[in-house]
């Protein structure tokens, strides 16, 4: 058991540290676009092929690896289920409000591209990462389909150096279209001037109506309160990637927070939200909880600011 349990720490371990970082999350989501029960498994068929041969191996025992992610970050397993279920839920219901454009902001090996093209005809798709976890993105989709998909605009980025309206611009994008954004595992490991600025960015170039979907962890939790679920084992986790929670929102201040911004919330999904709607099985069970300290927030742009 100790050697199964050194295994999965590695998961947590890479020396090109975002890489680890995404194929972890990856590998939680493919296992559990496995789970036996209708009602728990999500339905990202194609995270699987994202994972390298020794991540591979895990698929090959879905039960054992919930447990094993359950025991390095409890929580862990069961929220990126329920995230990737809430966002491609939410994703399939704006589709319907004549979005234009589609920005993947810290795309890592989000699939929905590819899963839902034929949903996405007729709309630009744009994938904004950094480039090594782009270039090894394009390897996988290069193996899965014999080449490059070409209906996605791959826009490589250090979110720290370059300005996302200049990267975007470059490659076609319409600051005025009506767009929706994902943005999904990166706001906790920015400062909040970064925040702000993607927020800023996106409030003021797009057009009024236009959504963004993010994850966020509370301020208390970035702040040292590891009381919540999952809490103190996730803080060691960033450690181990070298990726040190950064901002938060206050605990519940996520309307006011949006509205400042230039946006109406839509939704904010907690725990429980989470737990209730996306992780019982078929017999009224969970499958599990989600990390205490993380929520989900769906946010329209008001008007042009």
């Amino acid at each position: 058991m100790e050697a199964g349990l050194d295994k999965i720490n590695h998961l947590f371990q890479s020396r090109d540290k975002a890489l680890g970082s995404a194929e972890a999350v990856t590998l939680a989501r493919a296992a559990s676009a496995l789970e036996k029960d209708n009602l728990a498994r999500n339905a990202d068929y194609l995270a699987k092929c994202f994972l390298g041969n020794k991540y591979t191996l895990y698929l090959k025992f879905p039960l054992l690896c919930r447990w094993l992610f359950e025991y390095v970050a409890p929580g862990g397993y069961c929220y990126f289920n329920a995230r990737t279920k809430h966002i491609d839920r939410t994703f399939l219901e704006v589709l319907g409000e004549d979005i234009r454009q589609f920005v993947i902001l810290g795309a890592g090996y989000d699939s929905r591209p590819y899963r839902f093209r034929e949903q996405l005809i007729n709309i630009k798709i744009y994938e904004l990462d950094l480039p090594s976890t782009q270039s090894r993105k394009k390897e996988c989709l290069i193996k899965e389909f014999g080449a490059i998909p070409d209906h996605v605009i791959y826009v490589p980025i250090d979110f720290n150096a370059q300005s996302i309206k200049d990267v975007l611009v470059e490659k076609g994008y319409k600051p005025f279209e009506k767009t929706f954004f994902i943005w999904e595992g990166v706001t906790y490991y920015l400062n909040t001037d970064a925040v702000d600025n993607v927020l800023d960015f996106v409030a003021k170039n797009s057009k009024a109506g236009s959504s963004i979907i993010f994850d966020y962890a509370l301020r208390s939790f970035i702040e040292g309160d590891y009381s919540t679920y999952g809490a103190r084992k996730l803080v060691k986790i960033w450690e181990k990637f070298g990726e040190p929670g950064l901002s938060g929102i206050e605990d519940g201040g996520i309307e006011a927070f949006l509205r400042q911004k230039g946006f109406d919330m839509v939704s904010d999904l907690g725990p429980e939200e989470l737990e209730q709607t996306y992780l019982k099985r078929e017999d009224g069970t969970l499958l599990g909880k989600v990390f205490g300290c993380m929520r989900i927030a769906h946010a329209k742009v008001k008007k042009c600011i």
